[in-house]
């Protein structure tokens, strides 16, 4: 399996508002002569998938590309417990020959069409269905697909007719393989901060081992904190950017799965962090 401050009363304010499988070869990148395609680029690679909206809360894009920066999810987390709090995803400044390059395979695998299904009826019912938003020369596609959809390989070379459910699963492994597919188009990986945080906070459990408390750094308890959130009893959600965000985020970018908070009244609360990209929504109730 698989970051400015504000008055308290305005951080206070805010929060009571408030498969894998082995890829096929891919080929190269393909640059265009043009820097024209990065003016405004913006990709997101996505799952979703039927479950309780807590199992979903900290899955992170697979891979966003926005602003001259690919933000890769793909991040390999230590399976000795307890693991990290927050998982933030890789960040690479992309040239423009690299997103012409993605535009073009894109084009290529007929992609960039009015088509927005391409899940061919092979996604069996509560299956992970993968997600492409892209938006190119001011166009907005939004696809969704079967990222294990298979060719039927009778003769090589095995490529995947454009248009297809297929197409769009090339393109998925492909970009799942950016790194290497993309090359020396990428820079070296960078820390990225986030200017949103999602925060789910729910009542502590026994995980078997000593929970660790935080205290948490807002006047605000924990139980008014952000909104309700759906089908949790007592959870609230709570989307933090700015001030709130930069009094949190120490604790959030450095805690593990056995931080709790605490509030002034003793309150205490576990925390699932959502590390929000670029055109990323919250999955708080109306992104409080």
């Amino acid at each position: 399996m698989t970051r400015h401050v504000a008055p308290l009363g305005l951080v206070c304010l805010l929060l009571a508002a408030c498969s894998t499988a082995s890829p096929s070869p891919t080929p190269s990148p393909q640059p265009s002569p043009s820097p024209a395609p990065a003016a405004g680029f913006y990709l997101r690679a996505y799952y979703t998938q039927a479950l309780p909206p807590r199992h979903t809360f900290n899955w992170l894009p697979m891979l966003t590309v926005a602003d001259g920066v690919l933000l890769d999810g793909n991040v390999a987390i230590d399976m000795m417990f307890p693991g990290p709090l927050t998982i933030v995803p890789f960040a690479r400044q992309i040239t423009d020959d690299g997103i012409a390059g993605l535009v073009a395979e894109a084009q290529r695998l007929g992609l960039l069409s009015d088509k927005t299904d391409y899940t061919g009826g092979q996604a069996m019912p509560g299956a992970r269905l993968a997600h492409l938003q892209l938006i190119v020369d001011g166009v907005a596609y939004n696809l969704t697909g079967n990222a294990d959809a298979t060719i039927v390989c009778v003769r090589a070379p095995c490529e995947a007719p454009p248009g297809t459910p297929e197409a769009f699963a090339a393109f998925w492994q492909e970009l799942n393989m950016a790194g290497t597919w993309l090359g020396s188009e990428l820079g070296p990986i960078q820390e990225f901060v986030p200017e949103r945080v999602a925060l789910l906070l729910t009542a502590p459990t026994d995980q078997g081992m000593p929970n660790r408390p935080v205290e948490w750094p807002f006047d605000t308890a924990l139980a008014d904190a952000g909104v309700e959130f759906p089908g949790e009893e007592g959870a609230r959600c709570v989307t933090l950017t700015d001030d709130a965000l930069a009094a949190i985020w120490p604790a959030l970018r450095d805690g593990t799965q056995l931080t709790v908070f605490v509030d002034a009244e003793g309150t205490q609360a576990a925390p699932t962090v959502r590390v929000l990209v670029p055109g990323d929504e919250s999955p708080c109730p109306d992104g409080a």
